[in-house]
């Protein structure tokens, strides 16, 4: 018997069948493409709601190597209340989870370096804070801007006594050790000027602004040391949002 008439006999027969004789035939027939069916809605459904409800990021700040502590959330909260920042619609992310290591290359310095990467690439980092020895090869990589692009000739004049150099001498110095493939396989040796010694550098730029009496910030966060600097990435995207987060934190 053909295919089709055995098929048109199975429907003919089905128009006498019980309930659960027509569900039967159904959930063999059709159960596959009722299931595949129901996922793909589902999935339409949640990609929907995630477009609807998904939140701006206007401020995105690298805390590296800090232990976030308890006073953390609502100093950030208090943050973006001064700013009236809208949580309906925006968000800041404040990332306090991020370690490197520089002389290790454990699974948690790994992850984390190709994390910061990751987002660097997009564009989506604006900030970075932390103690100037995590700092140094993030700012000789001239991962920043300088005070001069960032700030306001009033910014420039006010903040000016706690800016954090670096010396572009240095930096090419710093990528001719980086490029020797034996220096990566040891520990890190290389001499790098003072960041608060302008005057023995032999082509200081500034770069970023140090913490100096933040109470605040480090009553929410502990470091690896006091000495903690601000620098802002070339490539932020939310300059205004990261200048006001400066003039907050300084305004302690």
């Amino acid at each position: 018997m053909a295919v089709m008439d055995e098929f048109r006999e199975e429907r003919e027969a089905l128009k006498h069948g019980t309930p659960k004789e027509k569900f039967n035939y159904f959930m063999d027939y059709y159960k596959w493409y009722v299931i595949i069916g129901v996922l793909v809605i589902a999935a339409g459904i949640y990609t929907i709601r995630e477009v609807m409800n998904r939140k701006e990021t206007v401020l995105y700040t690298c805390l590296l190597n800090t232990m976030k502590l308890e006073a953390a959330d609502q100093y950030n909260a208090d943050f973006m209340d001064s700013i009236n920042l809208d949580r309906d619609k925006y968000q800041m992310l404040f990332d306090a989870e991020t370690w490197i290591d520089v002389n290790s290359m454990d699974e948690t310095t790994m992850a984390s370096s190709q994390k910061i990467a990751a987002h660097l690439a997009a564009g989506e980092l604006d900030i970075m804070i932390t103690d100037t020895d995590s700092l140094t090869t993030y700012s000789y990589q001239e991962d920043f801007f300088t005070m001069e692009e960032l700030l306001s000739p009033e910014q420039y004049e006010k903040y000016q006594p706690y800016f954090y150099y670096i010396d572009l001498e240095t930096v090419q110095e710093w990528h001719d050790y980086i490029s020797d493939y034996d220096n990566l396989m040891l520990e890190i040796d290389f001499d790098f000027p003072d960041p608060r010694k302008p005057e023995e550098m032999r082509n200081p730029v500034a770069v970023g602004i140090f913490m100096d009496g933040c109470d605040g910030l480090k009553e929410s966060y502990h470091f690896k040391s006091d000495d903690v600097a601000f620098c802002v990435f070339a490539n932020s995207s939310h300059r205004e949002n990261a200048l006001e987060y400066l003039d907050y934190l300084m305004q302690e």
